[in-house]
C-alpha cells in the first residue's frame, strides 16, 4: 500500500508538473502573439506617417505620387510597400450620381439590367425620402424580403455598409470596394489619380484614352495629385509588410489637417 500510495502521489506530481509547463507555453505564446501583433502595427504606422511625410514634403520631387503608385519604406528592420490612393481618384458612394454607379457596376461584370436594378437601391438605401426608385427597395421591401434591418435612409456610414444592400454579394463588393470612397465629399472624380477600375466608369474613356492618361503620370513630376493643397484631403495609405509568416497588411484612410502638430487624423484603420 505504501508503494502504491508513493506512486500515485509521483503520478500526481507529474501530472501538475506538466500543466505547469503547458499553462506556461501557452503564456509565453500568447505573450509573443501579442507582442508580434503590438510590433506590426506600429510598423505599419510608422508607414502611414512616413506617406504622410510625403504627402507634404515642400518640394515637388520628394513628394510621392497618390494614385496607388508603390514605394519601396524600411523600418525597425521590417521592409514595407506603401501606395497613396488620393481618396479624389475614387468614386463617393454618396456624392456620385446614379449613371457613374451604375457604370461601374457594369465594369465589374453586371448586366446592364442588373446593375441599374442594384443602383437603385444603392442610391434609396442612402437617400431620406421615403419615395423607392423603379428598381429601388425601401423598408417595406427588406422587411418583406426577411431582413432583419431597413436601409439607412441616409449617408452610407462606412463602405462594408454597402454589403448590406440588397442585391449585393460578397464577391461583387469585393470586386467594388477598391473603386469606392465615402471620404472624398465630391461627387465627381480627378481621373489624374483615379485606377483604371475607376476610369473605366467614367462618361468619355474608352482603353486607349485610359492607356495614355495612366501612361502619361510616369512622366510627371508628384505634385500632391492635383493643383489643390492636400489640406482637407482624404488618402488611402495601403502598408504591405514583409512578415516572417508572408506578407502583412494594413490599410489606413487619413485625411489631411493644417495643423503643424497634428498633421493627419485616422479615419479609418483596417487589416487588408
Amino acid at each position: 500500500m505504501a508503494l502504491v500510495s508513493v506512486i500515485w502521489g509521483v503520478a500526481l506530481l507529474a501530472i501538475i508538473a506538466v500543466s505547469i509547463l503547458w499553462t506556461g507555453n501557452t503564456a509565453a505564446h500568447l505573450a509573443r502573439n501579442g507582442f508580434d501583433s503590438a510590433r506590426i502595427e506600429a510598423i505599419a504606422e510608422a508607414g502611414v506617417s512616413r506617406a504622410a511625410l510625403a504627402i507634404l514634403a515642400p518640394r515637388p520631387e520628394a513628394r510621392w505620387r497618390v494614385d496607388g503608385t508603390a514605394y519601396g519604406f524600411a523600418f525597425d528592420g521590417a521592409r514595407m510597400a506603401l501606395a497613396i490612393q488620393d481618396e479624389l481618384g475614387r468614386i463617393d458612394l454618396n456624392r456620385a450620381d446614379g449613371p457613374v454607379i451604375a457604370a461601374l457596376i457594369r465594369s465589374a461584370g453586371l448586366d446592364a439590367l442588373a446593375a441599374a436594378s442594384l443602383t437603385d437601391k444603392i442610391l434609396d438605401w442612402r437617400d431620406a425620402t421615403s419615395l423607392k426608385r423603379l428598381n429601388g427597395a425601401k423598408d417595406r421591401d427588406y422587411r418583406e424580403a426577411g431582413f432583419g434591418y431597413h436601409p439607412r435612409n441616409g449617408p452610407f456610414q462606412s463602405l462594408d455598409e454597402l454589403k448590406l444592400v440588397m442585391g449585393m454579394t460578397p464577391e461583387l463588393f469585393a470586386r467594388l470596394a477598391p473603386a469606392l470612397t465615402i471620404y472624398s465629399g465630391r461627387p465627381f472624380v480627378d481621373p489624374g489619380v483615379a485606377p483604371r477600375q475607376v476610369l473605366m466608369a467614367l462618361p468619355g474613356m474608352d482603353d486607349n484614352r485610359i492607356a495614355a492618361l495612366i501612361a502619361a503620370r510616369a512622366g510627371q513630376v508628384p505634385d500632391g495629385a492635383t493643383t489643390l493643397p492636400p489640406q482637407g484631403r482624404a488618402f488611402a495609405v495601403d502598408v504591405g509588410i514583409e512578415g516572417r509568416d508572408g506578407p502583412l497588411g494594413r490599410e489606413a484612410v487619413i485625411r489631411m489637417t493644417d495643423d503643424p502638430a497634428t498633421p493627419f487624423w485616422i479615419l479609418s484603420w483596417r487589416p487588408r
